[in-house]
C-alpha cells in the first residue's frame, strides 16, 4: 500500500476510534479497525446503507470503522481496493450486483475475483429506480407524454447511468418503447443529478435514495418505477409494468463482503451476525423503507447463492443488450 494511503487511514482511524471509545464498554471488541470501502460515491443508496452500518459495527465492536467512497467502473475500483488493502484493518466491501455478478459478462478479464477474494457476509436491501426527467428540459409529466414527445420526428436522446443496474434498466427501457437513446456513464449518482437537473441528457433511472429529495423539491418529476411494485414513498408513480410493459422488472440488490486477505472466517462471522441484527431490527427497516429501499436482510449463504443465480441471469440480458465492453 502506497505510504500516502497508509497515512490516510492511519489518521482517519485514529480519528474515527476517539469517537467509538464511549461505546466500548459494552461492545464485543474486535482486534482491529475496520475499513469500509464502498463502490458508489456519497449519497448513493450503497453508501446510505453503508454509513448506518459503520456506525451500528462501531457501536457493538467498540472499534472504528472508516468509511471510503471508491466509485468508479462499475464498482471495480472499489473491489480491487478491498482485495489490496493492508493488514492493519478489517477490510469490508459494500456493493452489489455489478462487481459480484455482472461485471464477469462485462468486462473481458477482472482484477479481483468476485468468489475466491470475498467472503459473503450479507444481502442488505434492493434498489429500485425512478424514471426521472427535468421539467425545466422536458415539461412531459406522465410517461405516456413523455414517450409521445419522444417519438415526435427523428429525436435522439441521452440516459444517464451510474451503475449496471440503472443501466439495465435504462437499456431495457429503450428497447421495449424502441427509443433512440444512447447512454452517458457517470462515476456517481450525485454527478448525474447534478447533469440531470443541468439538463445535460434527457432521463435517468436514479436509485430512489438520490432521487426522493429532488423529487419532493419539484426540481425532477417521476414518471415510472422500474420494479413490479409501486413504492410507498411514491404511491402516485406507476410502475413500467403497469404502464403497458408487461414483465418489466429491474432492481438492483445491495450487499457487503469482508476481504479475504485481511479479514479472518471468525471475524467475518461475527460482523455478520451484527450486520443481520442490525438491519433486521425494526429501526433498520424503518431506515431502508425511508430511503426507498425494499429491506432484504438475509444470512451468507443467501447471499452466495444470489450472486451465483444472478451472474447468470444479470450474464445474460448484458449480452442480449450488448453492453459488454470491447
Amino acid at each position: 500500500m502506497p505510504t500516502a494511503r497508509r497515512q490516510f487511514l492511519a489518521t482517519a482511524l485514529t480519528a474515527a476510534l476517539a469517537t467509538s471509545l464511549p461505546f466500548a464498554a459494552s461492545a464485543q471488541a474486535l482486534e482491529k479497525p475496520v475499513h469500509m470501502i464502498v463502490a458508489y460515491g456519497a449519497g448513493s443508496a450503497t453508501d446510505t446503507i453503508a454509513r448506518y452500518l459503520a456506525e451500528k459495527i462501531s457501536r457493538k465492536s467498540g472499534r472504528a470503522v472508516v468509511v471510503e467512497n471508491k466509485p468508479g467502473v462499475d464498482g471495480n475500483i472499489a473491489a480491487e481496493a478491498a482485495t489490496r488493502a493492508g493488514a492493519e484493518a478489517y477490510t469490508l466491501l459494500v456493493s452489489g450486483a455489478s462487481t459480484h455478478a455482472a461485471n464477469a459478462t462485462i468486462y473481458k478479464k477482472l482484477p479481483f475475483d468476485p468468489v475466491a477474494d470475498f467472503t459473503p457476509l450479507a444481502t442488505l436491501a434492493q434498489a429500485p429506480f425512478v424514471l426521472l426527467v427535468n421539467p425545466q428540459r422536458i415539461p412531459q409529466r406522465t410517461l405516456k407524454e413523455f414517450l409521445a414527445w419522444a417519438g415526435e420526428g427523428d429525436r435522439n436522446l441521452s440516459f444517464a447511468s451510474t451503475s449496471v443496474g440503472n443501466r439495465i434498466a435504462g437499456e431495457q427501457f429503450r428497447q421495449v418503447t424502441r427509443m433512440k437513446a444512447v447512454n452517458v456513464p457517470y462515476r456517481a449518482s450525485g454527478q448525474a443529478m447534478t447533469d440531470l437537473l443541468g439538463g445535460q441528457f434527457d432521463f435517468y433511472f436514479c436509485d430512489a435514495a438520490t432521487a426522493l429529495p429532488q423529487i419532493k423539491a419539484g426540481k425532477a418529476v417521476a414518471l415510472a418505477v422500474s420494479t413490479a411494485s409501486r413504492l410507498a414513498q411514491l404511491p402516485e408513480v406507476p410502475t413500467l409494468a403497469e404502464s403497458g410493459y408487461a414483465g418489466f422488472d429491474v432492481a438492483s440488490w445491495i450487499a457487503i463482503w469482508s476481504a479475504v486477505a485481511s479479514t479472518p472466517p471468525a471475524v467475518s462471522t461475527q460482523l455478520a451476525a451484527w450486520i443481520g441484527e442490525a438491519l433486521d431490527a425494526p429501526e433498520g427497516r424503518e431506515f431502508l423503507q425511508a430511503k426507498g429501499l425494499l429491506p432484504t436482510p438475509a444470512s451468507p449463504q443467501h447471499l452466495r447463492a444470489l450472486q451465483q443465480r444472478d451472474t447468470v441471469a444479470w450474464g445474460k440480458i448484458i449480452r442480449d443488450t450488448g453492453m459488454q465492453q470491447p
